[in-house]
């Protein structure tokens, strides 16, 4: 298992391969960064201009680097909200997402008279699932590079009981509250496989700006969402974080181990 933001922890056969290309590596994040330099203090305005190390960039990231992604294992990062019980069951199995398992996980609420069934009913109908089942259902979301709970691109899903799923479209207000005060915060830590999809060439990115990153070229590691389909069956749950807990709150500056210095602008180590 590796960390995508992390070289530390590259294998054998990755290093290889950015070792080999690491001027390739260096020269399109540097000339990157001169670019966008360029573009966002022109005056007057100028479209960006294209990076002239562009093709073969891509070529080894989508023909070299990817291939290699497919066979490797990472760790990765998942945030949401949930009862005790519900995280207790995580450990046996991660489950992606459907109309279904929204339905069950209602009627489990109703049951235990955390909400009336009027309520799960219009939780339900109301869900993106309904319409948008395509973008949605079947998969199970996380992030290669781990943010702090406090970080508003999670502080929703930390914040309200079923995520997007459940409240996202939901229109009654005093439902929604209802929602906010259901579980507690939670960050799954998970070790998955990257064969699903575009999920290989996806991390790939990741991995280029941490190695770049290494070299000294001023790039943070930055994250991608990857959505867990196929290989979820060899996923595994390694930690579940709960808001409280030391590590909760030290996810994303002191753990995992190095996590400060390989995603921010400190490391400049050739």
């Amino acid at each position: 298992m590796i960390d995508l933001w992390n070289p530390d922890t590259f294998s054998a056969e990755l290093k290889r391969a950015l070792k080999a290309k690491s001027k390739l590596v260096f020269d399109y994040h540097s000339e990157a960064c001169k670019l966008m330099d360029e573009h966002l203090n022109c005056l007057p305005y100028q479209s960006l201009k294209p990076n002239r190390f562009y093709t073969d960039f891509l070529s080894f990231q989508e023909y070299e680097l990817a291939p290699i992604l497919a066979g490797t294992r990472i760790r990765a990062w998942h945030y949401t909200r949930l009862l005790d019980y519900e995280a207790a069951a995580m450990q046996q199995g991660l489950v992606a997402s459907s109309l279904e398992f929204l339905k069950k996980r209602l009627n489990d609420l109703v049951d235990m008279n955390l909400l009336f069934q009027e309520e799960a009913d219009k939780v339900f109908q109301d869900s993106p699932f309904q319409s948008q089942g395509d973008v949605r259902l079947g998969r199970f979301w996380t992030i290669t590079v781990p943010l702090p709970y406090c970080n508003p691109s999670v502080s929703l899903l930390l914040g309200n009981w079923g995520g997007e799923s459940a409240y996202f479209w939901l229109s009654d207000k005093a439902l929604a509250k209802k929602l906010r005060n259901l579980g507690v915060p939670r960050i799954l830590e998970i070790e998955t496989a990257l064969s699903d999809d575009l999920n290989a060439f996806s991390a790939s990115r990741t991995v280029l700006e941490a190695w770049a990153n290494k070299l000294g070229v001023p790039v943070v590691p930055t994250g991608c969402d990857l959505a867990i389909t196929n290989c979820l069956g060899t996923a595994r749950l390694l930690r579940v974080h709960t808001e409280g807990e030391r590590t909760f709150e030290a996810i994303a500056t002191t753990y995992p181990r190095g996590v400060h210095e390989k995603t921010t602008l400190q490391s400049s180590v050739r």
